[in-house]
């Protein structure tokens, strides 16, 4: 598994943020695919066919703690993240990720955005992915998320965010992600243990999201949290062995 040695960095130095995270790197198994470097070259796999890409790529990571992504619901689609160097923590000038079909495995698309975007999520039929975008080298961890409009190729101007809270203020980094059975609704677990935990609700149908905090004084173990697991359980969402979070109204309630 390939991880910049910038996440650690990011994570010590970075101040409050936006519900985001720091460049996660990229992995070379997962979600029954395989990005192999080879020189100049990446080899991917799906255990029956190869096919082999110029750069080197890999597939997305989306939580510290080993989550990977790129891969539609409905397993058509496969999103690979081009290595990038981020030297002195500097921004990336430029983000390229390749959009794969994968019956049978062949690029579709390649995304050359202006700017610096890391993989957030896919909606089920890969038809818009959803990138974070950092804005700021000395504030890492701001960001925003954005969507990109797949059959239409191209970068949407509105930002996906929570219009409730606007301008509310977090801090934290991923450690953990569910999703919903058809794929519509991804869930993340943010962290940090100088703020409150909470997490990131995308309707990756409607390009909506929601963020709900997590009620801090509920509990002091950090340890806990940063190794959550969230899992769907009919109409909620179990958040380790803390809290459960209503999928319809966000309420949240000690377990």
């Amino acid at each position: 598994m390939r991880t910049s040695l910038l996440i650690l960095f990011a994570l010590a130095l970075a101040p409050a943020a936006w519900a985001a995270g720091p460049w996660l790197g990229t992995a070379s198994t997962g979600a029954g695919f395989t990005a192999a470097v080879d020189g100049g070259t990446t080899v991917v796999g799906d255990g029956s066919h190869t096919l082999r890409l110029a750069g080197r790529w890999g597939i997305p990571r989306v939580t510290l703690n080993g989550d990977v992504g790129g891969v539609s619901r409905d397993g058509r689609v496969l999103v690979l993240a081009q290595e990038a160097n981020h030297p002195n923590g500097e921004l990336s000038a430029t983000s390229t990720f390749a959009i794969l079909r994968t019956k049978p495995l062949r690029v579709e698309r390649r995304v050359v955005l202006h700017g610096d975007f890391g993989f957030d999520a896919l909606s089920p039929h890969g038809r818009t992915l959803y990138l974070i975008e950092h804005v700021s080298r000395r504030e890492l961890f701001r960001y925003r998320v954005r969507a990109y409009d797949v059959p239409a190729g191209r970068l949407l101007g509105r930002v996906v965010a929570d219009k409730r809270q606007r301008s509310w203020l977090m801090n934290g980094y991923p450690v953990a992600r569910a999703a919903s059975a058809g794929g519509r609704w991804v869930y993340t677990l943010y962290t940090n243990p100088d703020n409150y935990p909470f997490v990131h609700a995308l309707d990756t149908v409607s390009r909506t999201a929601v963020c709900v905090g997590l009620p801090w004084d509920w509990t002091g173990d950090q340890a806990a949290m940063d190794n959550a697991t969230l899992r769907v359980t009919g109409n909620a969402l179990a958040i380790g062995d803390l809290f459960s979070l209503d999928r319809t109204t966000f309420e949240v309630t000690k377990r």
